[in-house]
């Protein structure tokens, strides 16, 4: 909602971008509902699937069949940015084990960062299975001016450890595959889930180390349920469409979900999608999560319904 309100104020393009690299999390009906939801609630997208673009595929699972992604994990590797490793998924384990045992990060502890060419060679040769991983820089600091957070930095190695880029089959994890796509598709603005922050560090190192312009970020808090725990299944409504089929006006849902996140620093609760649009801006996001309140939805969709020309209302 906040990248479309962007995107409409900005006079941009609001770009949708499937993520669908995680083959057991993803498919194809899961995509469709989304799609299906966002159109019910009017958020339409000016590039994306089904509309086309010029800079699709929009699928990740389509665009990695051009191996762009691999190509790049080439350059990374051949530019000294990235490495093989050659770690088993059970020593790998055994690392993890033995570091939580100790009470440390459970980060990769780089084995084959620095391991001898002639030995990497040898095993590459042999059609050992690897992984390509992304050499952290030591002693790096990573800083962002957040649109709505300000200025975040994060000590790289303290926070993630040599990360993977591709899984030994070849195929590109997610933080990978986010970073190309933003430079690759001339993402000006990326708005998102605080939950993201970690990932915000890996995804600017791959276009550090790749030249590549980076976008600008906005991290939005968290949505709560009612008793203060991350909004979930347990809390009632499990999506959108079981809003649209309760009887709850896309405008109105549109009204409510803005006011979860975002002010204009009036008293004024009740806006038209077109009002939110011309007010909305980035720097009155709040920082602090809040509260999924159903009476507060219910009472906005109430306004909402009783301003509904008589026509309107005998089509619902």
């Amino acid at each position: 909602l906040f990248s479309w309100l962007q995107a409409r104020q900005q006079k941009g393009k609001f770009i949708i971008r499937v993520e669908d690299t995680d083959q057991a999390r993803s498919t194809r009906e899961s995509e469709v509902e989304v799609l299906q939801d966002l159109e019910w609630l009017g958020l339409k997208w000016d590039e994306g699937p089904v509309v086309g673009g010029d800079k699709g595929p929009y699928r990740q699972s389509e665009r990695m069949v051009e191996g762009r992604y691999q190509e790049l994990a080439q350059t990374l590797m051949e530019n000294g940015h990235a490495y093989p490793c050659f770690c088993t998924q059970a020593e790998l384990d055994q690392k993890k084990a033995a570091a939580e045992l100790a009470g440390e990060n459970p980060q990769y502890d780089g084995t084959w960062r620095d391991a001898d060419p002639e030995e990497v060679k040898k095993k590459m040769d042999a059609g050992e299975p690897y992984t390509v991983r992304f050499k952290v820089p030591r002693g790096k600091v990573v800083t962002i001016q957040d649109s709505v957070r300000g200025e975040v930095s994060w000590d790289v190695a303290a926070t993630v450890g040599d990360f993977i880029l591709l899984r030994s089959g070849g195929m590109p994890v997610y933080n990978f595959c986010v970073a190309v796509d933003d430079a690759l598709m001339q993402v000006s603005d990326v708005i998102r889930a605080e939950e993201h922050l970690t990932n915000t560090v890996r995804q600017v190192l791959i276009l550090e180390a790749l030249g590549y312009t980076m976008p600008k970020y906005a991290h939005l808090a968290l949505v709560l349920g009612e008793d203060r725990s991350k909004l979930s299944k347990r809390h009632g409504a499990t999506s959108v469409n079981q809003f649209r089929l309760e009887g709850f006006l896309p405008e109105a849902m549109i009204n409510y979900l803005c006011l979860l996140g975002w002010n204009d620093n009036t008293d004024k609760e009740i806006y038209t999608v077109e009002e939110l649009t011309e007010a909305f801006s980035l720097d009155r996001v709040t920082k602090s999560p809040a509260v999924f309140d159903m009476k507060k939805l219910r009472w906005i969709n109430g306004q909402h319904l009783r301003a509904l020309p008589k026509e309107r209302l005998c089509e619902l």
